[in-house]
């Protein structure tokens, strides 16, 4: 699967077309783990991802306790924190983060830019932007929530506009860079778009993609089960986040929906699932109501837990 992109382009660059849709960041630091720890590019590259991913489960358990205690007053945050944490490791796709894939590098520089921005530190909130764009497309969506944080410091008041303006600019170097060696290489800078058609994705808009799905459904017409797992799941994903809009901060908010929004305008909501890892809001608000309703947790987890050994099982084999 992706996988095998990634070790594709950490063993040889980019020299399949296909591969310019899979973003230089995790397959760069493979090889680079490989050539000074001496180890064989999978094994680097597995490294790379498993370490990330326990850093990221540290990273998100502390940002979420503040954001908590900042966003709502509560007096156990760390509750919240927990369930969340929880139900994002028992979540059936989260197997993935441990794969040869980019999703837990992406999670970790995430996490740390909004870490940031809960600091209001722009500029390295910003640079930490440029590299989740250079780890996946969604990457390039933090742009967003870094310059509405900025403005939001502000008031949107654009008389008080100061040289973190500047700082949060730094957000789009990293895109910016993948664009000119596409630019210079291939006279297309966007190059990683215009390839996503080899994967059967093309440009649209979310809804008619999400109603293309819920058409045949309510028509009876037969659908694979990954039809309906990956319509299901998205709807479920959009519900929370649309029901729990003021229980996390706006840029949160902001990024966690388009990290639905964006894979759903590709005329398919394969790998959703996979994707709705980077809707960390989503996560944060269920966490909020698992605290509030604590008899679900055992149901929820459980059954998390069994979906994701079903799904690791059939994707292992």
């Amino acid at each position: 699967w992706d996988g095998g992109h990634y070790l594709d382009i950490a063993a040889s660059g980019y020299l399949d077309i296909g591969n310019y849709a899979f973003f230089p960041l995790f397959p760069t630091l493979a090889g680079i783990v490989h050539h000074f720890l001496t180890l064989d590019l999978i094994t680097s590259g597995l490294l790379i991802s498993n370490i990330a991913f326990v850093l990221f489960l540290i990273v998100f358990f502390k940002l979420t306790t503040r954001l908590i205690l900042a966003n709502s007053g509560k007096d156990q945050p760390q509750e919240v924190a927990y369930a969340s944490t929880i139900t994002l490791l028992l979540f059936p796709t989260s197997f993935f983060a441990t794969a040869y894939y980019s999703e837990s590098l992406f999670l970790l520089i995430v996490t740390l830019a909004f870490a940031c921005l809960w600091r209001k530190n722009f500029l390295l909130a910003a640079l930490l932007a440029s590299l989740a764009s250079l780890t996946r497309l969604m990457g390039a969506m933090l742009i967003i929530s870094v310059f509405y944080s900025y403005f939001a410091s502000i008031k949107f008041n654009l008389t008080k506009l100061n040289i973190k303006l500047i700082h949060a600019s730094v957000a789009v170097f990293g895109v910016s860079l993948y664009a000119i060696y596409l630019f210079a290489n291939l006279n297309d800078p966007v190059r990683f778009l215009t390839s996503q058609s080899i994967w059967q994705r093309s440009v649209t808009d979310p809804v008619s993609t999400i109603t293309s799905y819920i058409w045949p459904i309510t028509t009876g017409q037969w659908r694979p089960f990954n039809d309906w797992l990956d319509l299901g799941f998205t709807l479920l994903f959009l519900t929370i986040l649309i029901l729990g809009i003021k229980k996390i901060p706006s840029s949160l908010w902001i990024f966690s929906m388009l990290a639905i929004l964006i894979p759903a305008s590709s005329g398919t909501l394969t790998s959703m699932p996979r994707y709705l890892l980077a809707s960390l809001g989503a996560f944060v608000i269920i966490g909020q109501y698992l605290t509030e309703k604590p008899k679900l947790k055992i149901f929820i987890w459980t059954a998390s837990l069994l979906l994701q050994i079903f799904f690791a099982v059939r994707f292992i084999n």
